[in-house]
């Protein structure tokens, strides 16, 4: 997993003076003589770092359980895969325990439907987590 580090200034707020009924502020404070105000010096040296993720968190290449449930009967099926495994793998492991689930291959994560292409480390899935098995209903 690749981190960048940036490093950025802090912002200064100063407060302007208190203003008349018909006086607006606007813009950067200026000096008396036109130059800007420069920083105060507790503020001048300090620096805050960002991290930033590159790639989805996932429990790496080691393989985890995670459960498929299939909501027309109640049968509930563990299968070990890997966060690099895509949907498709996955719907081909239950598929091959359960052979009678041939052509159910719908699947929900978090309460959304899931596209076969993705990868398990894509949707962030943890160990034991549970995928559903649905049908869809077509009608007029």
């Amino acid at each position: 997993m690749a981190t960048e580090v940036y490093t950025a200034v802090a912002p200064v707020l100063l407060q302007p003076e208190a203003c008349g009924p018909k006086q607006c502020v606007t813009g950067d404070p200026k000096h008396p003589k036109g130059d800007p105000v420069p920083l105060p010096e507790p503020l001048g040296n300090n620096t805050h770092a960002v991290l930033q993720v590159q790639e989805p968190v996932s429990p790496g290449l080691k393989s985890f359980p995670v459960n498929v449930f299939n909501g027309s009967n109640g049968m509930k099926i563990s299968v070990t895969v890997r966060s690099i495994d895509t949907i498709a793998k996955l719907q081909k492991k239950v598929q091959k325990l359960k052979p009678e689930l041939i052509g159910c291959g719908n699947l929900v994560y978090n309460g959304k439907p899931v596209q076969l292409q993705k990868k398990l480390s894509e949707l962030q899935v943890k160990p034991e987590a549970t995928f559903i098995i649905y049908q869809k209903c077509y009608g007029g």
